[in-house]
């Protein structure tokens, strides 16, 4: 059974809380935290203080049994009051939050490959980047021109990680992450099953990012693919700014955007944040293996009622707990949406 603890890593304190959400997602670089903590515990906690979400099970035997699920800056500290109760709400970002707000000219010379241009950047914010599995010769590509003035570099950098085929998003330690799309080779025993491990299910079509056609420009090419699906004239342009860049990945990132934005999701709401203690028992040693549910893990669902019985990528988790219950929103789609 895992019981759930947040410090202050800014000023060494535990802080006691009523309420978490954590969500993190392949489309986003940040996690983000929704945190309600009594009023008692106001003086505990300011405007950019690092925190950090922490579960505790004693099965987690190679991490001591703690195991950290996310690490955020604050973003926001509101007090908050009704009928029956005071509050104060804390809301929190991924350290990459400084990258993604903060604008301003820089240009990375000498060709430097996706994860150098990735560190360069980071670490003008103390950041750490790297590609997983990590310690591992660099595998990213070559980027011949990657400049930008007046602006954050985040967009450009998630549309070259795109490009190469990388998700670019933040871990728990705050650090960043390039990595491929999950292949499903994983020993954890991750599975959703209707009847042993679901308590809802929803199922969305959302056409409101959907587009008819997509033309991406870049390096002197220009790919169209069309979505069938998506009736009208609705048209989404994307100019990519590598001079350099193949045909092939020109016309890989149209398919991309138009297979992701079509892409329907199921979302299913488990009990806890990950595997039970049986499950935990059964993998033995825990390091390097996950047991709590995290974005870009392929794994079994067998959902009858949607008629579902296949390999789903998890694109989005978000975990919500109470002092009394610990759930998880798991956000299912196929894997090739992110290929």
């Amino acid at each position: 059974m895992s019981k759930v603890i947040v410090k202050n890593v800014t000023t060494g304190q535990e802080l006691l809380w009523r309420s978490i959400k954590i969500r993190k997602s392949l489309d986003e670089i940040c996690h983000t935290l929704e945190l309600e903590i009594p009023p008692s515990e106001r003086l505990k906690v300011g405007r950019h203080n690092r925190l950090e979400v922490i579960c505790k099970n004693k099965l987690d035997i190679d991490f001591d049994g703690e195991r950290r699920v996310t690490t955020v800056l604050v973003d926001e500290v509101t007090p908050t009051a009704d009928v029956t109760k005071h509050s104060i709400m804390v809301m929190g970002r991924s350290p990459a939050r400084d990258i993604i707000d903060s604008t301003w000219s820089d240009t990375c010379h000498n060709n430097m490959t996706l994860r150098e241009i990735t560190c360069y950047i980071g670490n003008r914010f103390n950041i750490i980047c790297d590609t997983f599995p990590t310690n591992q010769p660099d595998p990213t590509d070559l980027v011949y021109a990657f400049s930008w003035e007046n602006e954050s570099p985040w967009t450009k950098l998630i549309g070259e990680s795109d490009n190469q085929g990388y998700i670019f998003t933040s871990n728990e330690a705050g650090n960043l992450y390039l990595w491929k799309v999950d292949s499903g080779n994983r020993v954890e025993p991750f599975h959703i099953t209707e009847g042993v491990n679901v308590k809802s299910i929803k199922s969305t079509e959302n056409g409101s990012e959907q587009f008819r056609e997509y033309v991406v420009t870049g390096g002197g090419y220009k790919a169209l693919v069309i979505d069938n699906t998506c009736p009208g004239n609705r048209i989404l342009t994307i100019d990519l700014t590598d001079p350099f860049i193949v045909e092939t990945a020109v016309h890989r990132r149209a398919e991309t955007e138009m297979k992701r934005r079509r892409e329907n999701k199921t979302t299913v709401t488990v009990p806890g944040w990950g595997l039970t203690d049986e499950q935990i028992k059964s993998i033995g040693r825990t390091n390097k293996k996950e047991i709590y549910w995290f974005p870009n893990i392929l794994i079994p669902v067998k959902v009858p009622s949607l008629g579902l019985n296949r390999k789903l990528l998890i694109s989005e988790v978000e975990y919500t707990a109470t002092t009394d219950a610990m759930n998880c929103d798991i956000t299912l789609k196929n894997r090739e949406a992110y290929l």
